[in-house]
């Protein structure tokens, strides 16, 4: 076990260890942040709702078609990671995007430009989520905690967000073009939306 789920048995004995440092008591139940807590829950339902009625498909779907190169599909895919983590989370971001990325470059055979994409779409999904309160739990949390306005959340938060983007599409332009072959993008919408 501890082989296949080493991180979750690491977890888990340090989880053990800080019981003799903090006895767990009934004060235990306070250290958690529930009303934090209950937001992700329900946020995580609607992206799930929207997601089973197919969204995110209809939309990938409407943006491929558009893409027409390896560094268009590659600037399609980092913006989306980096705007819809600002909606619905850094983590439901890349689970959604991520398998959209791997699918067209390996009908395409570029399978190695896959990883290197892949880590810009998790610069991204993390970046972007920072420029709202609901982007991930941290924010989510210190919005909650700092009982700060969304304006004011956001004229914190927009100029290194604003810096972000700007860097992430650089480095995407930056990178070598390709034509994206039209039957790849066919072929992808096809086997996504059913």
């Amino acid at each position: 076990m501890f082989k296949n789920e080493t991180v979750f048995c690491v977890a888990f004995m340090l989880a053990v260890l800080s019981t003799f440092a903090v006895p767990p008591d009934a004060v235990y139940l306070t250290y958690p942040d529930y009303r934090t807590i209950a937001l992700l829950f329900c946020l995580m339902i609607i992206v799930a709702g929207v997601q089973s009625i197919g969204v995110f498909a209809i939309m990938g779907q409407f943006l491929l078609k558009r893409a027409g190169s390896f560094k268009g599909i590659s600037a399609v895919m980092v913006l989306l990671c980096f705007f819809s983590s600002m909606v619905i989370t850094n983590d439901v971001s890349l689970i959604t995007f991520v398998p959209f990325t791997i699918l067209v470059f390996r009908m395409s055979g570029k399978t190695k430009r896959i990883l290197r994409l892949v880590v810009l779409e998790t610069i991204a999904a993390n970046l972007g989520s920072m420029a709202t309160p609901i982007g991930n739990p941290q924010n989510l949390y210190l919005y909650s905690a700092s009982e700060i306005t969304v304006a004011e959340f956001a004229w914190a938060v927009m100029p290194y967000a604003g810096l972000s983007f700007v860097m992430l599409l650089g480095i995407v332009l930056a990178g070598r073009d390709e034509p994206l072959l039209d039957v790849a993008v066919k072929a992808y919408v096809k086997s996504y939306v059913m």
